[in-house]
């Protein structure tokens, strides 16, 4: 039988061993959750990446259907681009080169004043009634031709030409139908994109390219200036109607002017066959899924914040990463525009292009720019939410200034004591603000409503500081009073 003193040791020595072994369960306890939670740290570091990929995935997918695909959508996003009378200028220089060229008004002026002149040569000669050896002589010498006159002739009458047309591209008339032969076009376009190219009157496949037929266009401009074509050709005539037919309307418009025109006049190079292919692939896949990208996306977040050890250190990189993810998208956004534009060689329609893609891609940039400001305020309210010591060092001391110290704020004492100084500053700020956005009613009514509500509130702490100074003096004297009664 043990003593009591070796029941103590026993005992004791059994605690000691119970308690190594709950230190070691508990040590490998630790160990696991630190195991854990650095998996999860890691899994949810990956989710975060992924996340933000998918945001601004899902967000450029959805604006592309929602855009470029919604007819009335695109013309809202282009409109600006359509209002600018640049834009109808540059129009009007390519359809004027383009009939300039197929008019060709020099060489038929110099064909015409060649076969005149030999024939004033002839009259002239045998009204003279001149022999042989004199017509010798004179065919020898080297004299003046009326072909001379074809080059300032053809220059005036092309400048007219030239003019009727910008003048017909640049009418109301033309640029209050514009905006709906975009609308036509844009159609034709998405109709395109889906493979619908047996709907389109205007386009077709032809030697590997997708073309864009604009003779029947051409034809309508040229009805603007037909007195002055008649000045070269005298039986310039359109017909009423020109075939959407490439073949039949080229050739009414040739017999028109009485020139053979080329295969390619008139004709737009849209793009390759095979990069229409690759169009519509992205296009038939972009319709299946946007809509499981935008699903994916939701899923995402919703995994990254559930797995995630520590939710607001997850909520600061998420918003960091959807930051930079947008950032990177913007960046190759702006390199898609150039990359668009660069794709085009006549310079002209380059002009345009950039013009009408930059107002396109606008709307894209605007959104873009809410979800990573919103981003940003949410990387931001998660830092603060931890409350980073500088942070709560500076709140405290801006709460000791602004709380009541024996009935006032310091803040109100000291707007108080410089209550002039701050009411001119305010003014003059006022004034600069008002330089700079213009005297426009609604910059007036902004900046006033905020000015009033500055002086307000400086008129308000010196109120308070001036009643309560007051109060104190009236009972200073109410106590300096009490013993003398």
């Amino acid at each position: 039988m043990l003593t009591e003193s070796e029941a103590n040791a026993a005992s004791a020595a059994n605690r000691d061993h119970e308690l190594e072994i709950l230190n070691s369960e508990n040590e490998q306890l630790r160990r696991n959750l630190g195991r854990r939670l650095r998996w999860r740290s890691a899994l949810a570091l990956l989710l975060v990446i992924l996340s933000s990929l998918s945001v601004v995935t899902s967000t450029v997918a959805v604006w592309v259907r929602q855009v470029a695909f919604d007819t009335d959508r695109f013309m809202a996003t282009v409109e600006p681009a359509l209002g600018d009378p640049n834009f109808y200028v540059l129009i009007g220089d390519r359809a004027s080169a383009s009939v300039l060229d197929a008019l060709a008004v020099e060489a038929r002026l110099a064909e015409s004043l060649e076969a005149l002149d030999a024939y004033l040569s002839d009259a002239l000669v045998d009204a003279l009634e001149l022999d042989a050896r004199a017509r010798d002589i004179l065919e020898r010498f080297d004299r003046p031709s009326l072909a001379g006159l074809a080059t300032p002739i053809a220059a005036a009458v092309e400048d007219r030409v030239d003019a009727g047309i910008h003048a017909f591209f640049s009418s109301e008339r033309f640029t209050t139908r514009f905006p709906e032969l975009v609308r036509r076009s844009h159609e034709a376009a998405v109709a395109l994109a889906r493979d619908e190219l047996a709907d389109l009157p205007n386009v077709y496949v032809a030697e590997g390219e997708v073309r864009l037929n604009l003779i029947p266009f051409i034809a309508e401009a040229l009805r603007q200036v037909g007195d002055e074509i008649r000045a070269v050709l005298p039986d310039f005539d359109l017909p009423d109607v020109i075939d959407n037919g490439v073949a039949a309307g080229r050739e009414q418009l040739g017999n028109a002017i009485e020139a053979r025109l080329p295969e390619d006049f008139g004709q737009i190079t849209v793009m390759s066959e095979s990069a229409l292919s690759e169009v519509q692939d992205v296009v038939a896949q972009l319709d299946r899924y946007v809509w499981g990208l935008v699903l994916l996306s939701l899923a995402l977040l919703f995994l990254t914040v559930a797995v995630s050890p520590n939710r607001r250190r997850t909520a600061l990189q998420l918003g960091v990463g959807v930051f930079l993810a947008v950032v990177i998208a913007s960046v190759a956004v702006r390199r898609l525009q150039s990359a668009i534009v660069e794709q085009i060689v006549d310079p002209t329609s380059s002009a345009v292009a950039e013009h009408v893609v930059r107002d396109a891609l606008s709307s894209l940039r605007t959104l873009q720019l809410l979800i990573a400001t919103a981003a940003i305020l949410v990387a931001i309210l998660a830092y603060f939410a931890g409350r980073p010591v500088w942070f709560t060092r500076v709140t405290d001391r801006t709460r000791a200034w602004i709380e009541p110290e024996q009935g006032l704020s310091r803040m109100d004492m000291s707007i108080a004591r410089n209550a002039g100084t701050l009411q001119v500053a305010g003014v003059l700020i006022a004034g600069v603000a008002l330089f700079f956005t213009g005297l426009d009613l609604i910059s007036i009514i902004v900046i006033g409503v905020v000015l009033g509500g500055y002086l307000w509130w400086i008129s308000a702490a010196v109120k308070r500081t001036g009643t309560q100074d007051a109060d104190n003096a009236e009972a200073d004297q109410e106590v300096g009073a009490g013993p003398v009664a």
